[in-house]
């Protein structure tokens, strides 16, 4: 699992590896129970699935956010992030739980990947982070033409890269140089104008912090906060080191369709204000919500265990 966020969708007890993207999706875990801000919706609530901004997001106008946030098909990132999650979980709860079936735990992660809880997590932030901003030129990207074959793209790779071989094979086409000269120089400049390494990087050390304040409430994995700090700290340089191999080949897979001059466009659209505006809050809202189930995650692995020692 990575921790990417893409604009236009694109580690010893050490947390879970994560994946942001940036786009909506090349913008990236668990416990007895969840923070407030990630509490279960009420049963009458609407799913994720075509779900929109809430009042929190007002600040915009809701009529242009929940345009954004449709052009964007923020749901279906949502809906691939939780797939990715859920699959983390599993892994999490291998390494770290040894009655991973216990209904504490299995209620903690549905509440933690709940739909509505998710875009929640995401909405206030983002909404907040992209107050002020002209909606006007980045409606009229994300649903030209062309701003909507980038998103069925970006939402094709990243569920593509679900399958642990299909990301492999686009890692090792990167690592062999097998892609062209002039393609790998257009994927560098978008990685720089939306300077994915660095809001992932920084991402993935906020959501470890987490992880590991929270799993630090088990005794047997007691932690100051010095020793949590040098952890995140010790990962980071590797973490940096994976997050552009990642980026370099989900972005290359993703916008293999296009032609250099439609990606160029991309580019050109980044490096407005309105763009560099989008991707930021992206970051925003994708960040909270990482951090908070990853808080939630760390929660409910402490609880489990202290559970499992009474």
């Amino acid at each position: 699992m990575r921790r990417i966020l893409l604009l236009a969708l694109a580690t010893a007890v050490t947390a879970p590896a994560l994946g942001y993207v940036v786009g909506p999706l090349a913008a990236q875990v668990l416990g007895d129970e969840v923070p407030e801000s990630a509490e279960a919706p009420s049963p009458d609530a609407q799913s994720a699935e075509g779900q929109t901004p809430d009042s929190s997001m007002d600040t915009l106008g809701p009529d242009s956010l929940n345009r954004i946030w449709l052009a964007l098909d923020l749901p279906g990132a949502l809906d691939i992030m939780r797939e990715e999650g859920e699959a983390m979980t599993d892994q999490i709860a291998d390494d770290y739980l040894p009655n991973s079936s216990a209904s504490s735990w299995v209620n903690a992660v549905a509440r933690i990947y709940d739909p509505q809880t998710m875009a929640r997590g995401m909405q206030g932030a983002f909404g907040e982070d992209l107050a002020g901003v002209d909606p006007q030129p980045v409606l009229a990207f994300f649903e030209s033409d062309l701003g909507q074959r980038i998103i069925r793209l970006e939402m094709s790779a990243r569920r593509a890269f679900l399958d642990e071989d299909t990301e492999e094979a686009a890692r090792e086409r990167v690592r062999s140089d097998a892609v062209p000269s002039q393609r790998a120089e257009l994927i560098e400049q978008f990685i720089t104008a939306n300077d994915l390494v660095e809001y992932n990087t920084a991402g993935a050390m906020n959501t470890n912090l987490a992880f590991l304040t929270a799993l630090s409430q088990a005794e047997i994995f007691e932690m100051s906060e010095q020793d949590i700090l040098a952890q995140v700290y010790d990962g980071s340089e590797e973490n940096r080191r994976d997050t552009e191999e990642w980026l370099r080949a989900y972005l290359t897979m993703a916008y293999q369709p296009l032609s250099d001059e439609e990606l160029g466009v991309y580019i050109d659209f980044s490096r407005t204000e309105e763009g560099q505006r989008l991707n930021r809050a992206l970051f925003a809202g994708f960040g909270e919500m990482y951090t908070e189930q990853y808080r939630a995650i760390g929660l409910a692995v402490a609880r489990q265990l202290t559970a499992q020692e009474l």
